[in-house]
């Protein structure tokens, strides 16, 4: 290789400094058989020196390969039922015609996981092909999550209505109780009059037995006033049917005339007919009173059955009204409940959109494709979809031996070249990495350490890119002197 010079090595006691050709090319070999005399000269006063920490190596340039995987896509599964699971309690199917008929409003686009097989629907890139960061290089077939995208957007339509018709049968309850409370009142207030009327009615007919028995014993003494008229009538007839009929005739005395006879028992028919009327009138009140105690009856007796009515209905009211208040508070939760489904809904589109969006693949680095999957392809996640060389800062791996690594850390700079770059031209580079220990170095990897001899791999990164796979120079000036 043009440009190349490898460098004696240093050994510790025991071991005599040979040069390192295994795994260079031919032009590599060439040049340190011509250059042996040199190297025996560096050996001397360069790289065995003890008062510099400039070493001269040679590396490979890594190949960076990205590896694009196919995605890991979540398989949707769709709810027939569309959003509404409805489960009913048994306490719900024994509840009044008022209790609410409560329906559990759940997401119904769920993710079970990584699907099995996806198959390509395009690919942009193939082997060659130049791509920048970022930039699309294939598409997944994404009908079914088009489908799911749309199904769990349905869902949380379905869920977002189910917030206003909540609210709206709740509004209902709300009516249908202020109605119940306005019966409540109406019986309530009907039961108030029911009572009163049967306290007034009560009292009337207490008056009318009271009246009753006043008539009674009225019509009593008015009988027997009546019949000491008649006796009194008929002594009266008698004695007047034993006067004589000669006016002439002289009367004992005190014996009344028959004039007088005849005066007093008009004034006793005159009584007499008085207390019959009194009687007539006394019977006729005793019947009405009779008929009033029997009409208050009647009335008491459907009051008393009203009543029952009343209190009745009072107790079907508030049966109502307690299933409504249970039924108000069962949609008060629902509407709680939905109003969390539909963020749960939104967070079920959310997913279902991101699953839909990582059918598009794009490629992480800028660099050169390598390799590709053509369209049709079925992939399964974690699959290579494509391998992309970066095409960003190199890395060389360069070896070193154990003696020589304490002159160099992490940082220091380095200079790298190559055969092809013009003569005084090289990249600037800094140590990345310095390995934690020794090995052999693999007989691919061009270096100036004999391959059956340990060493310890050190990157050098450098800011330029390079070919991979192409052996250079690494000139590295370390932070430390060499120790004796």
């Amino acid at each position: 290789m043009s440009g190349l010079h490898p460098r004696p090595v240093c050994r510790p006691a025991g071991h005599s400094p040979t040069l390192a050709t295994r795994g260079a090319t031919p032009t590599t070999a060439t040049r340190l058989a011509a250059i042996a005399a040199l190297a025996v000269f560096a050996t001397a006063v360069g790289a065995c020196s003890r008062d510099t920490a400039t070493l001269h190596l040679v590396g490979t340039v890594q190949e960076s390969l990205t590896v694009v995987a196919m995605p890991g896509i979540g398989m949707p599964t769709v709810d027939l039922d569309a959003g509404f699971a409805a489960t009913q309690t048994t306490a719900q199917s024994q509840a009044p015609a008022q209790q609410a008929n409560v329906r559990t409003v759940s997401p119904t686009v769920t993710i079970t996981g990584l699907g099995g097989v996806w198959r390509l629907a395009t690919v942009t890139v193939r082997e060659g092909s130049q791509v920048t960061a970022g930039q699309p290089i294939a598409t997944v077939e994404d009908g079914i999550l088009a489908a799911g995208v749309r199904a769990a957007e349905a869902t949380a339509a379905t869920a977002a209505a189910q917030v206003p018709v909540l609210a709206d049968r709740i509004s209902e309850v709300d009516d249908k109780r202020a109605t119940l409370t306005d019966k409540h009142g109406q019986l309530t207030t009907a039961l108030a009059t029911i009572a009163s009327t049967r306290a007034t009615l009560t009292t009337n007919r207490t008056q009318l037995n009271a009246n009753q028995t006043a008539l009674q014993g009225n019509r009593a003494g008015l009988a027997q006033t009546l019949e000491d008229l008649t006796a009194t009538q008929t002594t009266l007839r008698a004695i007047l049917a034993g006067l004589p009929t000669d006016p002439s005739v002289p009367l004992p005395p005190g014996t009344p005339t028959r004039a007088e006879l005849t005066a007093q028992l008009a004034a006793f028919a005159t009584g007499i007919a008085g207390t019959t009327a009194g009687l007539a009138k006394l019977d006729a009140g005793l019947i009405e009173m009779r008929s009033g105690l029997k009409q208050i009856d009647s009335g008491l007796a459907q009051l008393a059955t009203k009543a029952s009515e009343v209190r009745t209905g009072l107790s079907t009211v508030e049966e109502g009204r307690a299933a409504l208040a249970d039924a108000r508070v069962q949609l008060v939760d629902a509407q709680a409940i939905s109003r969390v489904m539909v963020d749960t809904a939104g967070v079920a589109v959310d997913l279902a959109r991101e699953q839909q969006a990582r059918t598009t693949v794009t490629a992480p680095v800028t660099g050169v494709v390598v390799k590709a999957a053509s369209a049709g392809d079925l992939l399964p996640a974690g699959a290579v979809l494509a391998t992309i060389r970066s095409t960003g800062p190199a890395t060389i791996q360069v070896w070193l031996a154990p003696d020589r690594l304490a002159t160099i850390c992490r940082d220091d700079p380095a200079q790298v070249r190559g055969d092809w770059m013009p003569d005084g031209v090289a990249v600037p580079g800094t140590v990345t990495l310095i390995g934690d220990r020794a090995d052999y170095p693999p007989s691919s990897n061009v270096t100036d350490e004999v391959h059956l001899t340990r060493a310890v791999p050190v990157d050098v990164t450098t800011q330029n890119p390079l070919p991979p796979g192409v052996p250079v120079e690494v000139t590295l000036r370390g932070c430390h002197p060499p120790t004796n």
